[in-house]
């Protein structure tokens, strides 16, 4: 049996993970992630000199979806590579996100945490 969506978040503090990129392929969609890990996650280490938390690549995938809504700000992003999470919820098969780079709608048969 597979593990809860909410389990796959254990040890991962999405406030402070960053969204890198959003790639849409048919009916998936990709979030490239960098993660900020709390110190029980497995991959957890040790925040270099001048830095408070652990950020550790990974993507969320999203497969089977069967509605889709992208709302990107007015005049773009400017050149940004990083982009701040502001809102953050799934709920069943449904995901909503709010970030810098735009807000994500989308209702999927599949929600994957992938850590690298």
């Amino acid at each position: 049996m597979g593990k809860s969506i909410a389990s796959r978040f254990e040890n991962i503090d999405i406030a402070k993970s960053v969204l890198l990129g959003v790639i849409i392929n048919d009916d998936e969609l990709t979030l490239e992630m960098d993660f900020c890990l709390d110190p029980a996650h497995p991959a957890y280490e040790t925040p270099g000199t001048g830095e408070e938390n652990c950020y550790h690549p990974g993507m969320l995938k999203f497969a089977g979806i069967s509605k889709l809504s992208l709302d990107r700000p007015e005049g773009g992003v400017d050149g940004k590579k990083r982009f701040a999470i502001s809102e953050f919820s799934i709920e069943g098969s449904r995901f909503d996100m709010s970030s810098e780079w735009g807000d994500i709608h989308l209702q999927a048969r599949s929600i994957r945490v992938l850590t690298e």
